[in-house]
C-alpha cells in the first residue's frame, strides 16, 4: 500500500473508510477489479481485530491466531496490490448523493470519488458513569491487550459478561494477581467453551448482578464502589485497573449525512451492501445485521467491493 504520492484533491473510483477486515476485504476485491482505490482510517490497518487477543472462530487457523497477527496477514496480502492508504480521521463527506463525492479529513485534505464504502467499525461503549472520564487512561481502559503489562501482579476488574469481556478476562488472568469479572446479570453471555474457561480459572472471581457506581483515587484509580442490583448492598473493591467491555456502538462523527440507520444507529443496507444514498455502501460491524464477527465483516467487504465495480460499469 502506498501513501507517499497521494495528492490533496486526488480523484478515485472508490474510497473505503475503515481499514478493518471489512475495509481490507473490500479493497482487495476493488483492486482485483482494477478500481483506483483509497483506503482511509484514523488508525493503522487492522481495526478491532488488531486489538483482539485470540481469534478462534475464523476458519483456516486451527488452534486460533492472535488478532494482531491475523490483521497483519490481511495487510500483507494487500501489499500485493497498488492500493492507496492514508491514516487520517474523516471529518465529513460532501455531495454524498452526487456523482462526484468528496471526502474531507481533519488534516484539511480532500479526496474525490465515484463511490464510498463505509467500513468504519464500532467504538467501545462507555459505562456512562460520572467517574469514567476522570480515570480513563489512569486506571480505566478499553484495551486489555495493550495495557496488560501495566497491571502485572496487581488486582484488576473486567466489567461485562459477553465474549469480549470473557476473552479479556482470560487474557489478563495470565498477568494479574486477582481478577474480578463484574457482570450485572446472573449468567455470562459468552460461548460455552469460553464460559467454562472462565469458571475454571482460579485467578477469576465472578461478581454476579453487580455494577460499578463510584470510583476513588488520588492520581490514579485505587478502588471502585459496587452495587448489587438484587440485594442493593454496596461494597468497595480495591483494584488498580478496570477494563470496560460492555458492548460496542456505532461512531457518531462519521454519519453526518442522510444514510438510513436502524434504532441503534447501525447503517441499513440491502443484500448488495448498498445504502439508501446512491454510490454509498456499508460493510462490517457498522452495518445493521444479526452477526458481527470477522468472517461476516470479510464477507460484507467482498460483497460491497464486487457490487461497487458492477454498479460503476453499468
Amino acid at each position: 500500500m502506498c501513501s507517499s504520492d497521494l495528492k490533496d484533491g486526488e480523484g478515485f473510483d472508490l474510497i473505503i473508510i475503515g481499514a478493518g477486515p471489512a475495509g481490507m476485504s473490500a479493497a482487495l476485491c476493488a483492486r482485483r477489479a482494477l478500481l483506483k482505490t483509497l483506503l482511509i482510517d484514523k488508525a493503522l490497518p487492522g481495526g478491532e481485530t488488531a486489538t483482539a487477543y485470540q481469534v478462534s472462530n475464523y476458519l483456516g487457523f486451527p488452534g486460533g491466531i492472535l488478532g494482531e497477527e491475523l490483521s497483519l496477514r490481511m495487510e500483507q496480502q494487500l501489499e500485493e496490490y497498488q492500493l492507496y492508504f492514508t491514516c487520517e480521521p474523516v471529518e465529513d463527506i460532501l455531495n454524498a448523493a452526487g456523482k462526484e463525492k468528496e471526502v474531507r479529513t481533519q488534516l484539511g485534505r480532500s479526496y474525490k470519488t465515484k463511490a464510498i464504502i463505509l467500513a468504519c467499525g464500532l467504538e467501545p461503549k462507555l459505562l456512562g458513569a460520572d467517574f469514567e472520564k476522570k480515570f480513563t487512561a489512569r486506571g480505566i481502559s478499553y484495551y486489555a491487550q495493550g495495557d496488560a503489562n501495566e497491571y502485572k501482579g496487581k488486582d484488576v476488574a473486567v466489567i461485562g459478561g459477553g465474549n469480549c469481556a470473557c476473552y479479556a478476562a482470560d487474557y489478563l488472568s495470565k498477568f494479574v494477581n486477582k481478577l474480578y469479572l463484574i457482570h450485572r446479570s446472573d449468567d455470562l453471555k459468552a460461548v460455552k467453551r469460553l464460559k467454562q474457561k472462565i469458571f475454571d480459572n482460579p485467578v477469576i472471581d465472578i461478581l454476579w448482578n453487580t455494577e460499578p457506581v463510584e470510583a476513588f483515587g488520588l492520581d490514579r484509580l485505587e478502588k471502585i464502589k459496587l452495587n448489587n442490583i438484587v440485594t442493593h448492598q454496596t461494597t468497595w473493591l480495591d483494584v488498580k485497573g478496570v477494563f470496560v467491555y460492555v458492548g460496542r456502538t456505532p461512531p457518531e462523527d462519521i454519519l453526518s449525512f442522510e444514510v438510513n440507520v436502524d434504532e441503534n444507529g447501525f447503517i441499513v443496507t440491502d443484500d448488495y451492501m448498498r445504502t439508501n444514498v446512491k454510490g454509498i455502501y456499508a460493510a462490517g460491524d457498522i452495518r445493521s445485521k444479526q452477526i458481527r464477527q470477522i468472517a461476516t465483516a470479510v464477507s460484507d467487504g467482498m460483497i460491497a467491493g464486487i457490487n461497487v465495480e458492477k454498479d460503476l460499469n453499468r
